[in-house]
């Protein structure tokens, strides 16, 4: 079974089961671009069992093992990321290895460019903690002409039709007003549809201390996650989110774990 298909199996909730399998192709010298492939599923699963630091050897592995013009190359997640967090979750030094895997890519490699940066980062201390773009606590920010659907703002969201909703649910979220989503939320039972949305929801809920609405909101999320390419498995931004990560209970872990997600949820 190759890589795309030991991810598709994953995917139908036996991700801890496929593991193994995967662990075993991505570490197998027999064909390299199976190899990072399965090693992309690999360390999604992995992150969501707290094995950063052995998805960091993994990623560290595929990559010196991959010959000359393989496409790994083109690659950056979830390689360079996975070396990061081994960093911040784990404590292992992440820029002599991103240099030194560097070192050994062809000087056209995107992967090789995504290396050197996330070093020079590291190196000049401007990264300390994921990127998070949700601004979890922030300020609400006024509704003006670049808000999209801002002026459904003003109606009554029980009124609205489900694709009015969806709109609704974005505009509160480029406006940061998690207020009016929480009102929503704890009045009417409705949340949004886009998986981004409730990680917001979750994370702004989390920072309150109110671990349980965050679960919810997790698990609600899961039902819209669509994996990138063939070879993934779940979702990282979540598992790596400090904030969001308080939210990530032993019921969310189990939850993602075993629940069937992207189109083998819709098989």
């Amino acid at each position: 079974m190759d890589a795309a298909e030991l991810a598709s199996q994953a995917r139908r909730g036996r991700f801890v089961e496929v593991l193994p399998q995967l662990l075993d192709v991505a570490r197998s010298d027999a064909d390299p671009e199976q190899a990072w492939q399965a090693a992309m599923g690999a360390i999604e699963i992995l992150y969501w069992q707290d094995g950063f630091v052995e998805a960091a050897e993994l990623a560290e592995r595929v990559v010196r093992g991959a010959p000359p013009g393989s496409e790994v190359n083109d690659q950056g997640f979830p390689f360079v990321d996975a070396i990061i967090d081994a960093q911040l979750r784990g404590g292992v030094p992440a820029e002599p290895r991103l240099r030194d895997l560097a070192d050994r890519l062809a000087p056209d490699s995107y992967l090789r460019e995504r290396l050197l940066s996330a070093a020079d980062e590291s190196a000049a201390g401007s990264w300390e903690a994921p990127d998070r773009s949700y601004d979890f606590g922030a300020p609400v920010r006024p509704v003006d002409d670049s808000v999209i659907g801002g002026e459904l703002l003003s109606e009554d969201f029980s009124t609205l039709n489900p694709k009015q909703k969806r709109v609704y649910w974005q505009a509160l979220y480029e406006t940061r007003d998690f207020p009016r989503a929480d009102d929503i939320f704890r009045t009417l039972g409705e949340s949004p549809e886009q998986f981004d949305l409730c990680s917001w929801m979750a994370g702004c809920y989390a920072l309150q201390g109110e671990v349980t609405l965050g679960e919810e909101l997790l698990i609600r999320a899961h039902r819209d996650y669509w994996p990138f390419t063939i070879w993934d498995t779940l979702p990282t931004s979540q598992v790596v989110d400090p904030v969001i990560g308080k939210a990530i209970t032993a019921r969310v872990r189990e939850y993602y774990l075993t629940q069937p997600v992207g189109p083998e949820a819709e098989a």
